[in-house]
């Protein structure tokens, strides 16, 4: 991560009974304040920004490496969760949410979706053993108890709900090994770790929305339906796509006038190829040059990989078109392609040239940079590709990038 980037967020490691890290809270940066008052005011704010930041400025997998995520939900994100992997997230309930019929019901909901919920900073009271039923882990604020006697007696006294009990602020080895004999399973203080900074780069939101996109349309377990979906939520997209497969170079006699046509008549791949490239014309703050010089990229790409056995022309296209993206989003490529969730091919192709994919890309670069004591030419020549034949599929793509923007209109 680049240190030079800003805190988005704090984590705080919560821990089993081998002192194992097992999970992280999420907290916002600044760290909220720990008052009601705070939390009416400000707390859906900061459970917004952290869920932001985690799954989409930095990642969910590099805040926590794959481990869930427990992140402070007040009353609104209760009846309003967000469209996350429950399997990534622990809704840690406040402790100012009141037992009422709509919450009550809200958190059926909730586990009906498959989240697992937290009760935050139980101290002993009566009022909130209502939530027991549903939810699946008590955050006990040790340093709010009365006593810290009481401990185990609250643990026998609710054992027949089956929950996790969660010591947090453990400061001292002595609070450490007095939780754990009077039955807790999870630990969260000062004793193990404060909140680190995790840090990162905003995206702009029309640098997200793109990202999004792509995000979608390049699941490699994506279905003709989901990416109908986010083409058809999109006019400008839609639009731009119906106009290039409408075009006279396309040769169709009948006007595509649907989305799902267009897909059943040109096939999924291309379309999410050309959908590729209209999402990155949407960064309209970039030159044109850069989005000129991507699209050379992926036709040459495409034009070599017709020499490999097995290899396929639409992800060739993909990787010349991606790889540029850090250059797009002023982001590294290595947290791009993380968010992304491209396949492992084409991934470690655009990190590192590996592979076959990785060696028509190293070859991409070395030509557009005039650097042909780099190219692996024995190589190339025994797949058929003399120096001739590249310098001809590299004047082919500047002519076929340049027709394709004129069909886009620019």
């Amino acid at each position: 991560m680049d240190n030079t980037s800003l805190p988005l967020l704090a984590r705080q490691p919560i821990l089993n009974r081998r002192q194992k890290v097992v999970g992280y809270e999420l907290l916002c940066r600044p760290v909220p304040q720990d008052t009601r008052q705070w939390q009416d005011v400000f707390g859906d704010h900061a459970t917004s920004e952290v869920l932001i930041s985690a799954f989409n400025d930095i990642g969910i997998d590099q805040v926590t490496g794959g481990l869930p995520a427990f992140i402070n939900f007040t009353r609104h994100w209760l009846h309003n969760p967000p469209m996350l992997p429950s399997n990534r997230l622990v809704a840690e309930l406040l402790e100012y949410i009141e037992p009422d019929a709509e919450n009550l019901q809200a958190l059926q909901s909730l586990r009906k979706f498959g989240y697992r919920i937290a009760l935050d900073d139980y101290q002993g009271d009566a009022a909130p053993v209502a939530l027991f039923p549903l939810v699946d882990i008590i955050k006990v604020d040790i340093r709010r108890l009365p006593d810290l006697a009481m401990l185990p007696q609250l643990i026998e006294e609710h054992k027949a709900h089956g929950l996790k009990w969660l010591a947090e602020k453990v400061e001292t080895q002595e609070e450490f090994e007095f939780c754990l004999a009077a039955g807790c399973d999870l630990f969260q203080g000062y004793f193990f770790s404060h909140p680190a900074n995790v840090y990162g780069k905003r995206l702009p939101d029309s640098q997200l929305a793109v990202l999004q996109i792509l995000k979608v349309l390049n699941m490699p377990d994506a279905r003709i339906n989901d990416v109908a979906s986010v083409l058809q939520t999109d006019p400008q997209l839609s639009y731009k796509l119906l106009k290039l497969v409408n075009s006279a170079a396309m040769g169709f006699v009948s006007v595509v006038s649907s989305i799902p046509h267009a897909i059943m008549l040109v096939g999924l791949d291309r379309l999410r190829s050309w959908s590729n490239l209209i999402a990155l014309g949407k960064l309209q703050h970039k030159p044109d040059v850069l989005r000129e010089q991507a699209v050379v990229r992926a036709h040459l790409c495409k034009a070599m990989v017709f020499a490999w056995p097995g290899l396929d022309e639409d992800t060739a296209f993909t990787l010349g078109l991606f790889s540029l993206l850090d250059a797009f989003f002023d982001h590294p490529l290595t947290e791009i392609c993380q968010q992304l969730h491209l396949p492992e091919s084409l991934t470690q192709a655009l990190l590192q040239h590996q592979g076959d994919y990785g060696l028509i890309l190293a070859t991409t670069v070395a030509m557009e940079k005039g650097r042909w004591e780099e190219i692996d030419w024995p190589l190339l020549q025994g797949l058929g590709l003399e120096p001739a034949d590249m310098e001809r599929h590299y004047l082919n793509a500047l002519h076929t990038t340049r027709e394709l923007f004129g069909q886009l209109g620019g």
